[in-house]
């Protein structure tokens, strides 16, 4: 994870974490290349993203191609997360 937050938003700092996802297959199946899959540690602006004052989100049913269309999404996500757009969602507590 990166020593900054990649964005902030309404006080809060805001980590993209993208990963390498090796979806499951059979051994005929074409794979691709390289798939990503992605998360959005949210922690109050200027508290470390390892303390307890932080959550992870991960970013549902999405895998990308490329690490910046990943990175990317991860922030628009939690944006909406802290903007109370994602149901079932919440930063209550932080």
């Amino acid at each position: 994870m990166d020593n900054y937050p990649a964005a902030n938003c309404k006080g809060f700092d805001i980590y993209p974490l993208v990963y390498k996802f090796d979806s499951p297959r059979e051994w005929h199946e074409r794979r691709p290349d390289r798939s990503y899959s992605a998360s959005v540690v949210i922690c109050r602006e200027g508290e470390p993203p390892s303390g307890n004052c932080a959550r992870v989100f991960h970013v549902p049913d999405m895998h990308w191609a490329d690490l910046g269309l990943a990175k990317r999404a991860a922030i628009r996500h939690g944006e909406h997360i802290i903007d109370g757009q994602v149901v079932g969602e919440s930063l209550a507590g932080l």
